[in-house]
């Protein structure tokens, strides 16, 4: 209980977005919505501004809920164990999407928004393992916001079961797409995290996630997509150890 309440009161006092976060966010959201959003602007040649604003504005709340979900579960994870999380934009990934999606003329997404780097609170800290930052650590933290995309997939695939909306949909399909870009290992990505901070982490937490977003595109149920997905990323785990990173431990 008390664990519970410390995490509290470091969420009340640490949770807050920066200035600099926030400006950077607004601008990731914008230019993400843009491009999940390019071939929705009318039909053909013909441009139809109503309808591609309203697509716009659409695309604007799913990326901004994706994205908050996916820090916030970082954040959050971070806070528990004695560290603060900020958020970089990449101007660099958001450009190369832009680019991507005008020579493709909307077909391909690169989604590519930015990372995190963490922030060592000494106090909060004391008597842990490994005191300072630690590689282990920052890869739990960065593998947590793939995770929560994809489970943002999942409840909402489980709840399109009802009834079918095409906003849903496109919701379900950018999360899966931005939980598949962030498992890159490519800084500033969470996967470059989760990949230097532990192989074993990155093996289970990439082929256990990409099974589910390959399954979640699947006309099969997602109680069966998230069951066959944990076990297809337990028996690929254990298959990358024996022939991979045992071998490895085995020569060192």
């Amino acid at each position: 209980m008390g664990e519970i309440v410390d995490l509290w009161d470091k969420i009340k006092r640490y949770y807050t977005f920066t200035p600099s976060e926030i400006r950077g966010l607004i601008i990731a959201i914008i230019v993400i919505a843009f491009i999940i959003s390019f071939s929705e602007w009318g039909a053909g040649d013909a441009a139809n501004l109503s309808l591609g604003f309203f697509n716009f504005f659409n695309s604007i709340l799913i990326v901004a809920l994706s994205f908050l979900v996916h820090i916030s579960a970082q954040r959050i994870w971070s806070l528990g164990t004695g560290y603060r999380l900020e958020w970089k934009m990449w101007g660099f990934g958001l450009l190369a999407g832009l680019i991507v999606v005008f020579l493709t003329n909307g077909k391909f997404w690169l989604i590519l928004p930015g990372g995190f780097i963490v922030h060592h609170l000494a106090g909060h800290r004391l008597g842990w393992f490994r005191y300072d930052i630690n590689w282990w650590a920052v890869g739990l933290i960065a593998v947590m916001g793939p995770l929560a995309s994809i489970i943002i997939a999942i409840l909402f695939k489980a709840l399109s079961a009802a009834a079918v909306n095409s906003l849903i949909q496109k919701l379900i399909m950018f999360n899966i797409a931005y939980a598949l870009y962030s498992l890159l290992p490519i800084p500033p990505l969470d996967g470059s995290k989760t990949f230097y901070g532990s192989r074993m982490l990155y093996a289970f937490s990439t082929t256990g996630i990409v099974a589910a977003a390959i399954l979640l595109t699947l006309n099969i149920s997602v109680g069966i997509a998230v069951i066959a997905s944990f076990l297809i990323g337990i028996v690929l785990w254990v298959l990358y150890y024996i022939f991979f990173e045992s071998k490895i431990w085995h020569a060192g």
